[in-house]
């Protein structure tokens, strides 16, 4: 007998879809198109941006159903030319995610918590600089 296990693939399409309604340009595990420096960098208006890195999903349940639960969890990190605009994209992204129930075709999802993250830095490695938050979510889904 095949016991079904949740994908994780669904899911990160949620968060992905959350985070495009801001609006906010959004990539899985690589920057998307149109963000960044749209000319020159540091005399260009700079559109933020998000990287969904997914961390993938952890199965859980009973004796019964030892499959019926995903435990999924994600890195969002964000990059704006500046500490301010880095922390707004982060206020963004926790807004359109922490306490809602994101839609999982076929599941039930628990409210998105974080489990925290770490502090804004500035990029030194590009010229001019650039500034990164990181925003960590995990959410419980079973199915509906």
């Amino acid at each position: 007998m095949t016991i079904p296990i949740a994908a994780t693939t669904p899911h990160t399409d949620a968060v992905v879809a959350a985070i495009q309604a801001i609006p906010m340009l959004v990539g899985r595990a690589r920057r998307p198109d149109g963000a960044g420096w749209q000319g020159s960098p540091g005399t260009s208006t700079f559109i933020r941006y998000a990287v969904v890195y997914p961390f993938g999903g952890i199965p859980d349940g009973n004796v019964s159903e030892p499959y019926e639960y995903l435990d999924y969890q994600a890195q969002i990190n964000l990059f704006g030319a500046n500490a301010t605009q880095v922390e707004d994209a982060a206020d963004d992204v926790r807004a359109a995610l922490i306490g809602r129930r994101l839609t999982v075709p076929s599941r039930s999802t628990y409210p998105v918590r974080t489990p925290g993250g770490p502090p804004v830095r500035r990029d030194e490695s590009v010229t001019p600089p650039t500034f990164m938050a990181v925003v960590e979510i995990a959410f419980r889904s079973q199915p509906a």
